[in-house]
């Protein structure tokens, strides 16, 4: 992390280092369906709350509808992404805001 980032930049960079370690894996692996997934979203667009929780989004239809193609390792870093991602856009941020500002 750099540290004269704030708060919010530093778990920006963080979602990026997490996406860049699942987009390495998945590569190197071809395991072409969460590659898929991760690249409908990432790198984000800009750091802004909608492409966050799109990429939140993306990941979550990823765990649920193709879980068979995940490992033990990714899920884990999915989950810390998740997480990673709720403390940036905390409970202020629904899917109805989203619908009303874009």
């Amino acid at each position: 992390m750099i540290p004269y980032l704030s708060e919010r930049e530093n778990a920006v960079e963080h979602i990026h280092t997490i996406c860049l370690r699942l987009f390495d894996s998945w590569c190197e692996n071809r395991n072409v369906i969460p590659l898929a997934y991760l690249m409908h979203c990432w790198p984000l667009i800009n750091s802004g709350p909608i492409s966050i929780r799109r990429l939140a989004d993306t990941m979550w239809e990823l765990r649920k509808f193709h879980a068979e193609t995940l490992d033990v390792d990714e899920s884990g870093v999915l989950c810390d992404l998740a997480d990673c991602i709720d403390e940036i856009l905390g409970n202020s941020f629904g899917p109805f805001s989203i619908a009303a500002n874009g």
